[in-house]
């Protein structure tokens, strides 16, 4: 599940760049939180930077696009938050 929400992050921090150079910052830095081995504080510094991105994007087609990437890592995100075993590395 880690891998997954690595590589959406990753995903999610280049579909930004096109829309705005601010908002992909902010998921590069989840990137890099999720990069390392995050711990729940990590992961909820994460979500809350994620519903901070999410609240960012302007309406249109390329946001509405970026919006599923965001809500399947948001996903992935609550979903570790939510196992009780730690992330695999």
């Amino acid at each position: 599940m880690l891998d997954e929400a690595r590589q959406e992050s990753r995903r999610l921090a280049a579909s930004l760049r096109g829309i705005d150079t601010a908002t992909a910052d902010s998921a590069h830095a989840v990137w890099q939180a999720l990069d390392a081995t995050p711990d729940d504080n990590a992961l909820m510094g994460c979500a809350a930077t994620l519903e901070t991105i999410e609240q960012r994007l302007p309406p249109g087609t390329l946001a509405a696009l970026v919006r599923v990437r965001l809500s399947r890592l948001q996903w992935l995100v609550n979903a570790m938050l939510d196992d009780p075993t730690p992330p695999a590395a």
